[in-house]
């Protein structure tokens, strides 16, 4: 542990990137390894979770959604639709729109993958109290909010 806190506090100087750039890489890690038996992968949660919540959801809303490249959910979409844990159907008010469900499996999926997310995250917040729990929060979609617009600005710029 005292590496950890050394490595932390003496090579990144609170550089911000590094910071959640190391949150990102252990939780994938950690969610690999703790959904291998379920037969998924932490990249492939977005679309499951998605799907979760609202049902009947195309790739290209997945894709908005979450910011994600459109031939990347494409193909996250084909090998959970090949595993059997999403189908797909067509939109009824446009033949040429596919609409994702969840399958049986898929939805059986889900108290397992939200407890693994659960465990994750509370092993994360471990001893902050209520007030750091929330300000981390507030925090972090200030921060999420400050990079899509950022990235927003700077696309439109590239446009130009």
């Amino acid at each position: 542990m005292n590496k950890i806190k050394k490595i932390c506090v003496n090579d990144f100087n609170d550089v911000l990137g590094i910071f959640v750039s190391i949150i990102h890489r252990t939780r994938m890690m950690y969610l690999n390894n703790e959904l291998k038996s379920l037969n998924v992968t932490a990249s492939q949660l977005v679309y499951l979770i998605g799907l979760y919540k609202r049902e009947g959801q195309t790739q290209d809303d997945l894709a908005t959604h979450f910011f994600i490249d459109k031939g990347t959910v494409a193909r996250g979409v084909k090998k959970l639709e090949d595993k059997g844990f999403i189908c797909r159907r067509i939109d009824p008010e446009n033949r040429r729109r596919n609409l994702l469900y969840l399958t049986p499996e898929g939805k059986a999926l889900m108290p397992n993958i939200l407890d693994i997310i659960k465990n994750w995250e509370d092993a994360l917040i471990e001893g902050l109290t209520g007030t750091e729990k929330d300000r981390i929060s507030e925090l972090l979609k200030k921060l999420t909010i400050q990079a899509l617009t950022k990235l927003h600005d700077t696309e439109e710029n590239l446009d130009e």
